[in-house]
């Protein structure tokens, strides 16, 4: 019967559960796409590449999930606070409150549903469509195929499922505990009163954000990127709990302005902001997800490749840079080494280490990329900021360590100190000086001799040579490079233009995969904020039609919804900017010791102009239609 009940009244406001549908039909894609592209990596072999889809689809996925309930719990939310005067009618009939809140549940179920047919469909379409953009940048080869089982599809509709059942029980118990004699007085006035759990919650969630900020901070690392995502998105989930009291905080300051600025409309601005301050947090929410997103994910890169490239130029001493797509044998370095006008020459290969903090229980600390370097005068060809101690030939047991792991390890020059090497055998070392200068090359560097028996894979490679040409005789460098490059097609010689270009290639094929992940999840969190927009509009058609029945203008009413659209657009503005500002300033701190983050212009400018064009042009049209109604039609829809 309750069933029944449910699909007659998503029948009869197809308006309010529009909204609910679209923010489903979205998640759903999303999930779906993400949910068959992970069976098919899990399928795959390592030789069709079904590893790196994995290291791509799940954090791609995570974020998308995240963004995903954000934007179906504000959508149903959103759906169940408007029908509040539905439910109150319900408990004045002597309806029970856990009829009232499987009632909600089984509209959830309903609107999942039919969104779940398109969604599915779209979903794999989006899969064909990645897999054929991750094979077009090299990331897997053509090989790899989509191959996936029912199980996926399952998964990615019970994950829809659920996020919309726990989105609508926190509304559909909040409306159910209303007393059936008071149902009708909470459905004509809004509730006054933010719920003292979800202040709690929020306030947790807040503190404990800002206690990870304040321990990234401190601790500093390379690690910051890694962590500024998930800062934003524990901040956002105490933005979206809070939001009620960010919808009054705005509504009492920037309404105050408002009646000061336009003192007509400007009052009746601030009287409806005022009483419906849920409303306006509920609405600001997504754009200022949307805000905080995009600034993070990228502004993070940019700093980052920025800062990298920075240390890169500083540290770059050699003439030219020897390398290989698939690796140097290691007879390259001697090679290289006795070629005419070679005054130094190292080669490196990449590898791993982790400092052993106890060495009886064998427990790990800290660790990072490192690179094992020949037998050379390293200071001749790289300048890697020594700060401490001295690093031009490194014994059979001395280590250089970066800054942030020398001072994460608690260790300086002339300390001991014990690292597991690749094979995760145990070997105690000297550390012989630190540099600063670790962005792009690695945390640590140690001798090739020593670091040769711990590596995975058999035969050393190696990964550059890194060539200084003796003083005059730079041109005959180059042709005896030349030469070499010759007999070996394989190889690579760049000179230092060269070799920024091609970290400038690496970079922008980087950036790729974040340009994509910030197109879909903009394109997602878009459709919400306009989703969001529009319900909250259309909902208030009776409104419109009552003040147009007492004497006020279209183009009043019109003002009116303008500002309160500005102060929507301003307060998620600023949510969204606070969030972002606080992440991208303490990895500024971590990643170059200035509090100071570099932000392009340019790119701000897109991002804050962008999400207030969306909101303000969603809002101006979306009243527009409102308003095309008769009065009293209008009145006569809200009832």
């Amino acid at each position: 019967m309750l069933f029944l009940l449910a699909w007659w009244s998503i029948l009869a406001r197809k308006v309010s559960f529009a909204g609910s549908f679209v923010a489903m039909l979205c998640a759903q894609t999303l999930i779906t796409a993400c949910a068959v592209l992970l069976d098919a990596g899990r399928r795959a072999t390592p030789g069709q590449g079904g590893a790196d889809v994995v290291s791509f689809v799940v954090p791609f996925g995570f974020i998308c999930l995240f963004v995903m309930a954000f934007a179906v719990s504000g959508a149903f939310a959103l759906s169940v606070q408007q029908r509040t005067r539905e439910v109150a009618l319900l408990r004045a009939v002597a309806a029970t409150p856990g009829q009232v809140r499987r009632l909600i549940a089984y509209e959830a179920l309903v609107v999942t549903a039919v969104a779940t047919v398109p969604g599915c469909g779209l979903g794999l379409l989006l899969a064909v469509g990645l897999r054929a953009w991750l094979v077009g940048q090299g990331v897997v080869p053509g090989t790899f195929p989509l191959d996936f089982g029912p199980v996926s599809i399952s998964a990615a509709v019970l994950i829809c499922w659920v996020t919309a059942e726990a989105a609508v029980w926190s509304s559909g118990r909040r409306a159910s505990r209303v007393r059936a004699v008071q149902a009708l007085g909470e459905a004509s006035v809004p509730r006054r009163r933010v719920g003292t759990a979800r202040t709690c919650l929020g306030l947790a969630v807040l503190i404990g954000g800002v206690w990870g900020l304040a321990v990234i901070r401190s601790s500093g690392g390379s690690d910051a990127a890694n962590t500024a995502v998930a800062m934003v998105m524990l901040l956002m989930i105490a933005v979206g709990l809070l939001a009620p009291w960010i919808g009054k905080l705005a509504g009492a300051v920037l309404g105050l302005v408002c009646q000061i600025l336009f003192p007509v409309v400007g009052l009746l601005v601030k009287t409806n902001l005022t009483m419906a301050y849920r409303r306006l947090g509920t609405a600001a929410t997504p754009l200022a997800l949307t805000v905080a997103f995009a600034a993070v994910a990228l502004f993070v890169p940019q700093m980052k490749w920025h800062e990298q490239s920075q240390q890169d130029r500083q540290r770059m001493v050699a003439d030219r840079i020897v390398q290989s797509g698939d690796g140097l044998p290691a007879s390259a370095g001697p090679t290289i080494q006795g070629a005419a006008g070679v005054g130094a020459a190292v080669a490196t290969t990449g590898t791993y280490v982790t400092v052993v903090d106890d060495p009886d229980s064998g427990q790990q600390g800290p660790g990072g990329i490192a690179q094992a370097v020949s037998d050379g005068p390293l200071d001749e060809v790289l300048d890697l900021g020594v700060v401490q101690g001295r690093i031009g030939r490194l014994g059979a047991r001395d280590v250089a360590l970066s800054e942030d792991l020398a001072r994460r390890a608690h260790v300086g020059a002339g300390d001991e100190v014990r690292l597991a090497l690749e094979d995760d055998r145990v070997v105690k070392v000297r550390v012989a000086a630190v540099y600063s200068r670790s962005r792009g090359f690695g945390e640590a560097v140690l001798p090739q001799r020593l670091a040769a028996g711990h590596l995975d894979g058999g035969a050393l490679l190696l990964d550059a040579v890194y060539v200084r040409a003796q003083p005059g005789r730079e041109h005959q460098l180059a042709d005896s490079l030349a030469a070499l490059r010759r007999a070996e097609p394989s190889w690579q010689v760049l000179d230092r233009d060269a070799y920024r270009a091609e970290a400038l290639r690496r970079q922008d094929a980087s950036m790729t995969a974040t340009y994509l992940l910030l197109a879909v999840v903009t394109v997602f969190t878009s459709i919400s904020v306009v989703n969001t927009l529009v319900m909250t509009t259309m909902e208030r058609s009776g409104e419109f039609a009552l003040l147009r029945l007492v004497g006020a203008t279209r183009r009043q009413v019109a003002r009116m919804m303008g500002l309160e659209n500005a102060v929507i657009v301003l307060a998620a503005l600023l949510a969204g900017s606070l969030v972002a500002g606080s992440v991208l300033s303490v990895f500024s701190q971590a990643l170059t010791g200035s509090s100071r983050p570099r932000l392009e212009g340019a790119t701000l400018a897109l991002i804050l102009g962008g999400a207030a064009i969306l909101a303000l042009a969603t809002g101006v049209s979306t009243t527009r239609i409102a308003l095309r109604q008769r009065p009293s039609a209008a009145l006569r829809g809200a009832e």
